[in-house]
């Protein structure tokens, strides 16, 4: 299992640690996602930055893997050094 930037035909970007599932083909299992959030500058010098929110965090599958179709997928992709070591 790896980390890895999940966008979704929705347009909502989460970052989780992802794994195939077993029972439906090209599916993935997300556990403990993360939603990612564009936070807009709040004054003239603020530059404004990224939030992250637990997404779906309570359903009991949020610690074991929430499966999301692939028809819902638009990309996996790998997320850039700095914002993997926010997430962990």
């Amino acid at each position: 299992m790896t980390v890895k930037l999940v966008t979704l035909k929705t347009d909502k970007t989460l970052m989780a640690t992802i794994g195939e599932d077993q029972t439906l083909p090209g599916a993935i299992i997300l556990k403990e996602p993360v939603q990612i959030v564009i936070v807009p500058p709040r004054s003239q010098t603020d530059s404004g930055g990224i939030a992250f929110l637990p997404f779906l965090d309570y359903c009991e599958e949020f610690k074991t893997g929430i499966v999301i179709s692939p028809n819902d997928i638009l990309t996996v992709t790998t997320p850039q050094r700095e914002l993997l070591n926010q997430y962990n």
